[in-house]
């Protein structure tokens, strides 16, 4: 598990290299509770806390983004100044599209959390801009069920990457544990995570890199029909095959 003040510390001294941050939590409460935590420990006051305020009835409105992103275009009265975006898988395609200049290039002490329980519904543009925390990673904020979920399947990300189990094994892990597209998508999400830090600590970046874009091709073969537990059985062998090649 990890800590809170280990994400606020990589924050404050840069290490994470990102301004942007994905919140994913399945319960509303907890995630919440974590976004408040971290605003905390990162000494922001309220005056530097700015939320996009949403109109529509189903959702954030183009007019919505406008007054967020041009706070957000302002000096802080503190260190930071953060945006919070809470449910943030009901921006519109048209609303995260107007954001993606702001995540990419945020003013200067800028941070900004895009708070959500399905981080699979934002686009892959978005996503490429932030880092994602998932609040059952984290200790205190996790119930026992979710801290079971994300120790098997971590595990299951390490069958991917290392290929230290036989295949059967592998197969018996998604039969286990990947019962939806939305677990086959926050499966690769976390082996993407991991190969990503991997590249941070230099470990392997150009296998790393080819990597990446192979599980990014596999979740778009899910997201456009293809069968989940064909796509990840093809993923493993594509890594099993790169292994191969690099040996």
């Amino acid at each position: 598990m990890r800590s809170l003040e280990s994400l606020v510390h990589n924050i404050t001294e840069g290490r994470d290299g990102s301004h942007a941050f994905i919140i994913e939590g399945r319960a509303a409460e907890g995630r919440d509770m974590f976004v408040r935590d971290l605003i905390k420990g990162l000494g922001c006051s309220e005056i530097d806390v700015v939320s996009m305020n949403r109109s529509g009835k189903t959702g954030y409105l183009k007019d919505d983004a406008l007054p967020f992103m041009e706070r957000l275009g302002m000096s802080p009265y503190g260190k930071y100044l953060v945006g919070i975006i809470n449910d943030a898988e009901l921006m519109s395609d048209v609303v995260q599209n107007k954001l993606l200049k702001t995540l990419e290039e945020p003013s200067e002490g800028v941070l900004i959390l895009l708070a959500t329980s399905r981080s699979d519904e934002l686009l892959r543009t978005v996503k490429s801009r932030c880092s994602l925390v998932r609040v059952q990673e984290f200790e205190g904020y996790g119930d026992e069920e979710d801290e079971k979920r994300t120790e098997d399947l971590m595990a299951g990300v390490m069958m991917l990457l290392t290929g230290r189990d036989a295949f059967y094994e592998f197969r018996e892990f998604l039969d286990k544990n990947i019962k939806t597209n939305e677990d086959a998508l926050e499966f690769i999400a976390s082996a993407e995570d991991r190969l990503r830090k991997s590249m941070t600590e230099g470990k392997g970046i150009n296998l790393c890199a080819d990597r990446i874009e192979t599980a990014e091709k596999t979740a778009m073969d899910i997201i456009k029909g293809m069968d989940k537990n064909r796509a990840l059985k093809r993923l493993y062998l594509e890594f099993c095959d790169s292994r191969t090649h690099r040996a």
